[in-house]
C-alpha cells in the first residue's frame, strides 16, 4: 500500500456480500413460491406448505441479517476513525486510539488461523477487523495507521506452525537438516563465529548459482566459503546452538538507511547471552557483526523465525502508545 494522504476509506469484501444476498434472495423466493402454491389449498395440507416455506424464509431473513458484517466501511481520518455498518455507523477521535495489534484466532469453522486487527481504544474498549471483511492486507492497514497516527511500533512473537517454504523461495528442506551433516569447522565463542564469517564472501545467488533463491547447507558454506544473507545466517545459528547458545534464525525486512547494507528482505540470528538479547548481522563486514537488540529499533522487521527445537514463530507488529499516552 502506498502511503497517501488521509481520509482513506476501505470498503469490505463485495464478493462476500453479492454472496450472502443472493443466498438470502434464492431462500427468500423459494420460500415466497411455497406460499403462493398453497393458497387455493386448505386444512392440513395448507398448515403443511406453510411450515415447509418457513424453513427457506427463516434461512433467508438469516443470511440477510448476515449481510450486513459485509457491507461496512472502514475510514481513516486525520482527527477520527469511522466504521459504517449498514444500519448504523461507529466513530472515535484518533486522540482516543491507544494502538494496533494484529492477532490470530482459529475456530471450528476453518482450519486455518483467521488474521485479526485489533483497534485498543481509550477505557479498555476495543474494535476488531478479520481478514475476510477486507481486501486490503490487515498488515498494510496496520502500518499506514501507525505512521498517520503517530504509533510506536514492535512485534510479539506467536508460536505458530510456520512451513520452510514460508521462510524463502530458496527453504526447501526441513530446518533441521540445516544442524546436522558434515561441519568441519570448530568454534569455542562467538568471537570464532564472527571472526570466521569475516573471511567469507557476501555474493548473491544470482551471481553464485545464476537461481533466484539457493540456500546452502552449513557444510557446502563451509566449503564456499561464499553465499547470500541466509548461508551466512544459518551457518551461525548452526554454530551457536553447537555452543548450547539460545539462538533462533530470523527472516524479515532490513532498513539499515545505509548503502552499504541497503534495504529490502533479509536473514539474520538472534540470541541470548547473560540475560541479554543480541543480532549477529553475519553479512556487513565493514562493521561488528553483533549488536544488542534493544540498539537496534526499527531497523530488524521480523516477519518469521526458528530456535533450536524447531520451534516456528510469526512476528505480529503491535503498535501502541505507552501508558495510554494521548496524540500530541
Amino acid at each position: 500500500m502506498k502511503s497517501q494522504s488521509l481520509p482513506q476509506s476501505f470498503n469490505g469484501r463485495i464478493q462476500g456480500f453479492l454472496f450472502v444476498i443472493g443466498i438470502s434472495l434464492l431462500c427468500l423466493l423459494t420460500g415466497g413460491a411455497v406460499i403462493w402454491s398453497g393458497q387455493e389449498e386448505s386444512g392440513l395440507r395448507l398448515a403443511t406448505m406453510v411450515f415447509v416455506s418457513l424453513w427457506p424464509l427463516a434461512v433467508g431473513l438469516l443470511f440477510l441479517y448476515l449481510s450486513v458484517i459485509f457491507t461496512w466501511r472502514l475510514t481513516l481520518w486525520p482527527d477520527k476513525i469511522v466504521l459504517r455498518h449498514t444500519f448504523h455507523e461507529r466513530a472515535f477521535a484518533a486522540a482516543d486510539l491507544l494502538g494496533v495489534r494484529l492477532l490470530t484466532v482459529t475456530s471450528n469453522r476453518s482450519p486455518e488461523p483467521l488474521l485479526v486487527l485489533e483497534l485498543l481504544l481509550s477505557h479498555g474498549r476495543s474494535s476488531r477487523i478479520n481478514q475476510n471483511e477486507l481486501n486490503v492486507p490487515l498488515p498494510e492497514l496496520v502500518d499506514l495507521m501507525v505512521l498517520h497516527y503517530q504509533l510506536p511500533l514492535t512485534y510479539e512473537r506467536e508460536a505458530a506452525r510456520v512451513h520452510p517454504t514460508q521462510f524463502g523461495a530458496g527453504s526447501r528442506r526441513p530446518f533441521a537438516d540445516y544442524l546436522n551433516g558434515e561441519s568441519r569447522v570448530t568454534v569455542q565463542s562467538v568471537a570464532d563465529i564472527c571472526h570466521w564469517l569475516q573471511q567469507c564472501e557476501y555474493v548473491r545467488d544470482a551471481d553464485l548459482f545464476n537461481q533466484k533463491d539457493v540456500w546452502q547447507h552449513p557444510g557446502e558454506f563451509e566449503a564456499r566459503q561464499k553465499g547470500d544473507c541466509e548461508d551466512h545466517a544459518l551457518w551461525a545459528w548452526r554454530k551457536l546452538k553447537e555452543l548450547n547458545i539460545s539462538a533462533e534464525f530470523v527472516v524479515g525486512r532490513l532498513e539499515w538507511g545505509d548503502e552499504a547494507i541497503g534495504a529490502g528482505a533479509h536473514a539474520w540470528v538472534t540470541y541470548v547471552e547473560n540475560g541479554r538479547a543480541y543480532i549477529l548481522e553475519s553479512t556487513y563486514k565493514q562493521r561488528p557483526l553483533v549488536y544488542p537488540l534493544d540498539e537496534l529499533p526499527g531497523r530488524y522487521t521480523p516477519w518469521f523465525s526458528v530456535d533450536g527445537t524447531m520451534q516456528t514463530y510469526r512476528y505480529l507488529p503491535v503498535a501502541a502508545r505507552l501508558n495510554g499516552e494521548s496524540k500530541p
